[in-house]
């Protein structure tokens, strides 16, 4: 249990923090680490190993044997980000913690970051998601919370503030670092592991948002946040991801669900094109 201090009123709430990791031992240990440094502790923290099959699993467990509050657990397979988390949110929730807070491996968050998260949500009933404010040294300027779609357009602006996420019909905040109150997971369901990278969060929030909770930014939860770099290595089928997944999140989730289809296979064909990457525009076009 932790017990948070909000101005004059003490809270006592379970908080349950979820880091996903692939091939990536190291990342994940030091992701750990940082936790300790919390002004807010972590109830209990879920590791959970996705099929890396390369050791990754004997090594975290040898690296964090001991620590009581750390739960290593393993996939067989590879399930994506949104898999990987829902083993640890499945286990969140039978062990009825208040919130859960997804964290990137690579993503190194400030001291008073959970206590900001926990700040934002936890004496409203109705926050169902509070964003971070992600910060990225490879990308100065380009700081963040979340994206939001422009519906014909088919290209993302950044999230810098609530009104942000009002003002645009497709709207939500990162998963990279995002805190979840987890009486809203069990109303809407856990991650749709039909998006085995990129879009998750976009899906999650929106279903979050349509079951009548608030999402919010606490820009003051700050996290150092280096993007993309578990799939730098393999510029083609991240780019396959992206298609397929923005293809499915707009399969649920846009107004004219088919157009809008059409009109994303015509911007990835021609943004392949434009690049000059014809290995990236063959693999679309034998892509359904």
């Amino acid at each position: 249990m932790s017990d948070a201090q909000f101005g004059n009123r003490r809270l006592d709430v379970r908080i349950s923090v979820i880091i996903v990791n692939w091939r990536a031992s190291a990342e994940t240990v030091a992701a750990v680490s940082s936790l300790s440094g919390q002004s807010l502790a972590p109830s209990r923290i879920y590791v959970v190993d996705n099929g890396s099959g390369d050791g990754s699993l004997e090594q975290m467990e040898a690296a964090l044997s001991g620590q009581d509050n750390v739960m290593l657990l393993a996939n067989a397979d590879n399930l994506g980000f949104g898999g990987g988390c829902n083993r640890a949110l499945a286990e969140a929730l039978k062990d009825g913690c208040d919130f859960v807070w997804l964290l990137n491996n690579d993503a190194r968050p400030a001291s008073d970051c959970l206590a900001a998260l926990v700040a934002a949500a936890a004496g409203d009933p109705a926050m169902g998601m509070v964003g971070s404010w992600l910060t990225d040294p490879n990308h100065p300027g380009q700081d963040h919370s979340g994206s939001w779609m422009r519906p014909w357009l088919m290209s993302c602006g950044s999230v810098c503030t609530v009104s942000d996420l009002a003002s645009h019909r497709y709207s939500w905040v990162t998963a990279a670092s995002v805190l979840i109150r987890t009486e809203a997971l069990a109303q809407v369901g856990l991650f749709d592991e039909n998006f085995f990278m990129y879009w998750e969060d976009a899906d999650l929030s929106m279903r979050i948002r349509s079951a009548g909770y608030r999402i919010a930014i606490a820009d003051n939860a700050v996290v150092v946040h280096s993007a993309g770099t578990s799939s730098t290595g393999i510029p083609v089928q991240r780019y396959l991801w992206h298609y397929s997944s923005q293809k499915l999140w707009l399969r649920k989730h846009h107004s004219q669900p088919r157009l809008a289809m059409a009109l994303l296979r015509l911007k990835f064909l021609a943004k392949a094109v434009i690049d000059g990457d014809l290995r990236r525009f063959a693999a679309l076009v034998r892509r359904p």
